[in-house]
């Protein structure tokens, strides 16, 4: 039996793609946890923004790997894939970087949100 947190106020919706994706990590167990695992209180919350870059990095990656294959071009005309993405936060390039800084920034609000809905 788990220790189901309360729900305070509605769980921010994510689709079922997004429930395959990683919210945050553990790095002292080398973790990913998952959305399902935090609100049925099998795991607590990471704060993303505690993570080394390196562990940063790794969230990022993960999160893009358990994800459909996707390609983006950005406003300076190159385009990338998923693979050109993860290869870029591998290579800790000024794109990987910011890369990683973006989604740091969307996983912090969605804990947040679910933080406060579970009132951990």
């Amino acid at each position: 039996m788990t220790n189901r947190p309360t729900v305070r106020s509605p769980l921010p919706e994510i689709s079922e793609n997004e429930r395959k994706k990683p919210l945050c990590y553990d790095p002292a167990r080398k973790k990913f946890i998952l959305y399902d695992e935090i609100i049925d209180g099998r795991e607590p919350i990471f704060p993303v923004e505690e993570l080394s870059e390196e562990d940063a990095a790794r969230l990022v990656i993960e999160r893009n790997l358990k994800g459909p294959d996707y390609a983006m071009q950005i406003m300076s005309g190159a385009k990338y894939t998923r693979d050109d993405v993860v290869r870029e936060i591998g290579k800790g390039t000024s794109f990987g970087r910011t890369a990683v800084a973006a989604e740091q920034s969307y996983l912090s609000e969605l804990l947040h949100q679910i933080k406060e809905a579970i009132g951990d």
